[in-house]
């Protein structure tokens, strides 16, 4: 299994000198099965660049499946560029835990309403199929198979746990690592408390992608905002015996220096609780193999 991300920023793009090494571009992660099986997960800007490369690799057509963790502008903000859906011979099949009395293809419908996109869906030239699916199931693909649970977040936000036969990661982006805010830095024991489900889901996969938006010193004030911090992320990934993990989901506001300085501060934390969980940052076009 190969992963590879396109889009690694939160809330919105930030494109620009002060962020070429990290990305500036939402939410997209691409997962390719050791049979070429192509799974994308969420839809943000990244998702634009990566249907190019999917034109130029498949130029007769394929089968693409799309996991969307739920409907936030950040995480959808780029389908509607992503130009397989308008050739033929592509089919796609768009996942979602859409709410609100809404379902994936109505969120698709609405942000191509006139107000604010110059086509409608009759364009589409793509045989597309939209699914609607839920927390606490497993699904079953050609050669994934998927696990879902439950965000800290809003309403309908989904984790993932994905596995190609013997291979496993997590996706966790937009999910907020509860824990006793009282203390100056997280105690393993309050995250565990009141983590334990999101621990158990999570447990021995080797490779964990999730949310970090904030370093420690910026989560005191975003306290409920639905997102986490770097060091609340390693206690979480150490609890869950996780082999890897990868800071993820960006604050529009960090330039390059600060994730750096989020990183060294995050590695700092690991050396001094004896930590041998391996940690990295995700940027655009990292490219990993299970």
């Amino acid at each position: 299994m190969k992963i590879k991300f396109w889009g690694t920023r939160g809330s919105i793009p930030v494109p620009g000198l002060s962020t070429v090494k990290y990305g500036g571009n939402t939410p997209c992660v691409q997962v390719i099965s050791k049979n070429k099986e192509i799974f994308i997960i969420d839809g943000g800007t990244g998702i634009r660049a990566l249907g190019e490369e999917l034109l130029e690799k498949y130029p007769d057509g394929t089968t693409i499946n799309i996991l969307l963790s739920h409907t936030h502008w950040d995480h959808i903000q780029g389908l509607l560029f992503f130009r397989p859906f308008y050739k033929k011979n592509f089919k796609i099949n768009l996942y979602s835990n859409a709410m609100n009395g809404m379902t994936i293809e109505d969120i698709i419908k609405a942000q191509m309403h006139p107000s604010f996109f110059p086509v409608s869906p009759d364009i589409f030239e793509a045989e597309i199929e939209y699914h609607r699916i839920h927390p606490n199931e497993n699904y079953s693909f050609k050669n994934f198979s998927v696990k879902t649970i439950n965000a800290h977040h809003s309403a309908g936000t989904l984790c993932f746990r994905v596995e190609d036969g013997g291979t496993s990661f997590a996706y966790m982006t937009d999910n907020e690592i509860y824990y006793n805010t009282t203390f100056e830095v997280p105690k393993k024991e309050s995250i565990y408390q009141n983590n334990e489900e999101l621990i158990k889901f999570a447990e021995g996969v080797e490779y964990l992608i999730h949310d970090t938006t904030y370093r420690l010193k910026d989560y005191k004030t975003h306290v409920g905002w639905g997102h986490s911090n770097n060091i609340s992320a390693v206690l979480f990934g150490h609890l869950a015996k996780v082999k890897n993990l990868f800071l993820f989901h960006y604050e529009p506001l960090y330039n390059d220096e600060t994730i750096d300085k989020m990183y060294v501060e995050t590695t700092d934390f690991l050396n001094e609780i004896e930590c041998t969980l391996n940690c990295e940052p995700s940027y655009e076009g990292l490219e990993i193999t299970i």
